[in-house]
């Protein structure tokens, strides 16, 4: 067994949630060799999370609605002293009070990163995740800086209600760096496709269809088959309706 050893900021006098191996608890961690997991408060605004594991990935780690402010994305093992990769496949921080997020050293395993209602979040920094396929930004309405890093397998990413700046969409499609693409519409009577496994949700925010940078990435995402979700369509000079007008979800919303 390994001792994961991790830190964060907390708002002042923030009531802890339990914490510990297993749904069974509202906030856990999951995995087949997991023994045990808890949080240890530090001072009045920081906690150490321990999690004790073997040698298989931490399927999932949750720790949501705890006012936490900070994610610097360390792990130390308690045995060598050397920061290591905790090798969470799912990490799930919704509804905190997230500052920022910041994970600068390679995630390998991290497929799901959920930071939904962390609507203080201005600043997120995420270094390499060649495997993240789902990324969950919606309800994160302060957004000022992204960093996206390397990755190609995108296949969800969802920023609804993010009231995002030109700036600031322009950075996050920058880094957006797709490699995944769906199969063409359905021909005959599936020709309005119903399934889909590739979205990009950016209802909630307007798109500045004049921001070039932000058009053509769009416009790539359409032309590969994706679903783009948006509230304002664009005009025809800047994504032919023909790209769109059978994804019913890529339509304004009703």
């Amino acid at each position: 067994m390994t001792t994961l050893l991790s830190y964060c900021k907390i708002e002042d006098n923030t009531t802890l949630i339990g914490f510990g191996p297993g749904r069974a608890n509202f906030n856990y961690v999951s995995g087949d060799t997991v023994g045990r997991a808890n949080l240890r408060r530090q001072l009045t605004d920081s906690v150490e999370v321990v999690v004790e594991n073997g040698e298989s990935p931490l399927t999932e780690f949750k720790l949501t609605n705890q006012s936490i402010t900070t994610w610097d994305d360390y792990w130390i093992s308690k045995e060598t002293g050397l920061i290591v990769d905790p090798r969470i496949v799912s990490l799930n921080l919704q509804r905190n009070s997230l500052i920022y997020v910041n994970m600068n050293t390679p995630r390998l395993y991290l497929e799901t990163l959920n930071l939904e209602g962390n609507d203080k979040l201005t600043h997120l920094y995420v270094h390499e995740t060649p495997n993240l396929s789902s990324l969950n930004l919606s309800g994160c309405r302060s957004l000022q800086y992204i960093s996206l890093g390397f990755n190609g397998k995108i296949q969800t990413l969802l920023a609804k209600d993010c009231n995002m700046s030109s700036a600031t969409m322009e950075q996050l499609l920058r880094d957006f760096r797709p490699v995944i693409t769906s199969n063409a519409n359905l021909k005959g009577v599936g020709l309005f496709r119903k399934q889909y496994n590739t979205l990009l949700d950016l209802r909630g925010n307007v798109v500045d269809w004049n921001n070039k940078r932000i058009a053509s990435k769009i416009r790539l995402l359409l032309a590969n088959n994706w679903v783009v979700k948006w509230d304002n369509n664009p005009p025809p000079e800047v994504v032919p309706i023909r790209l769109y007008r059978f994804f019913v979800e890529s339509e304004i919303a009703g």
